[in-house]
């Protein structure tokens, strides 16, 4: 098959999307297709040199964008021409309400009909809830015009249970709707030393909780902060650590927060980290917490099941598939008391936190990006192929 990926960014980014897209990309070269990427040349005012790159059998085709605002509106429309310069199979769509997909979806309709068009939207579009009324507004009135625009996909993926019902709301047909996790790679199992790590940050006969993921509002790191001085009072050598870019300035906030809480002490800022302190990190914690308003997987919590740590989550759409009874803690965004008991909870029980770090080891096992490649996804592009014949 010759497959084409349609992502705003690609790599070298590294976030959720880019990782899942680079995932997929990986696995289809190495089940001997043809796979191509399509995204922008630039990110946080950072431009890629080589806009033409072929990396690890994949090719990236990256386009100038010309002007951004926010999160979808953005004009690159080499994106659409790239889209179009090869007789592709497949064009796998990543996000839904970005208009420049759009355009490039109903362009492949009329003028492309052989290729089968599938989105992995990921989440809703514009997601959360504490959006300017104006742009309230935009998304209601562009949720319109994209209703007919999602009907016209081949295959939507969902990443977990949940994502069915807004999906079948936002004009996605019912039936096209196909099931793929999101993965992780056969790197994230790998065994790593991590004693300078533990004696850099102080973590020797620490418990630590460790959050992993962009430093913005949302993600919520201050909560797990806000919480800190009555664990800390009960738990002194309770240290909690960040890793994770800094979007909008929010880690000085979290800092300032910090001290003004007197619980600077016990919190250690990592900043964006490498992937090898990534996996020392989560090997020195005792629990992985992700205090998000909204996830429609969250990657990273897969990841710290691999590095077998207990849970404690969100009842995000993404961690209530991941996260059972059995393997975690859930509460609900802003639930700072919760959040609270479900962190103790952890902290004083060892026994409990040890069976749920075995079990998410466990789990994680099944979602290498092999094994989701070739009983999913694969599976899913040649059945909708069988279908255009």
């Amino acid at each position: 098959m010759r497959i084409g990926y349609l992502v705003t960014y690609f790599y070298p980014y590294g976030d959720g999307m880019e990782n899942n897209c680079l995932s997929s990309a990986k696995e289809m070269v190495k089940r001997g297709h043809e796979v191509h990427v399509f995204t922008s040349d630039r990110r946080d005012g950072i431009i890629s040199k080589n806009k033409e790159e072929i990396y690890q059998g994949i090719h990236i085709h990256r386009s100038k964008t010309f002007f951004r605002y926010g999160h979808y509106l953005d004009f690159s429309p080499g994106v659409v021409l790239d889209a179009f310069k090869f007789d592709l199979d497949i064009l796998h769509i990543h996000a839904f309400g970005f208009p420049l997909y759009d355009f490039v979806v109903v362009l492949k309709k009329l003028f492309s009909r052989k290729t089968v068009i599938v989105n992995t939207p990921h989440g809703p579009f514009m997601a959360l809830k504490n959006y300017p009324l104006w742009q309230k507004i935009f998304r209601e009135i562009y949720a319109f015009f994209e209703y007919s625009i999602n009907g016209m996909y081949d295959a939507v993926v969902q990443v977990n249970d949940d994502q069915k019902k807004w999906m079948i709301k936002a004009g996605v047909k019912k039936k096209r709707i196909a099931f793929v996790p999101n993965t992780i790679p056969e790197d994230a199992f790998r065994k790593i030393e991590n004693k300078n790590f533990i004696k850099k940050y102080n973590l020797k006969d620490k418990i630590v909780i460790c959050n992993l993921g962009r430093v913005m509002k949302y993600k919520g790191l201050d909560q797990v902060i806000r919480v800190m001085p009555l664990i800390v009072k009960k738990y002194p050598n309770v240290v909690l650590i960040s890793m994770g870019r800094d979007k909008d300035n929010f880690t000085e906030y979290c800092k300032n927060l910090a001290k003004k809480l007197k619980v600077e002490k016990n919190i250690r800022f990592l900043g964006e980290v490498d992937e090898d302190d990534k996996l020392r990190g989560l090997d020195s914690a005792d629990i992985f917490v992700l205090p998000s308003e909204w996830e429609a997987f969250g990657i990273v919590t897969l990841e710290a099941m691999a590095r077998k740590t207990a849970v404690v989550s969100t009842d995000t759409e993404g961690s209530k598939y991941l996260i059972k009874s059995e393997n975690g803690i859930l509460y609900k965004w802003k639930d700072l008391i919760n959040l609270r008991k479900g962190l103790l909870a952890l902290i004083k029980n060892d026994k409990l936190r040890k069976k749920m770090a075995k079990n998410n080891y466990e789990k994680s096992l099944k979602f290498k990006e092999e094994i989701v490649a070739v009983e999913y996804l694969e599976k899913l592009y040649y059945k909708l192929l069988r279908k255009k014949l």
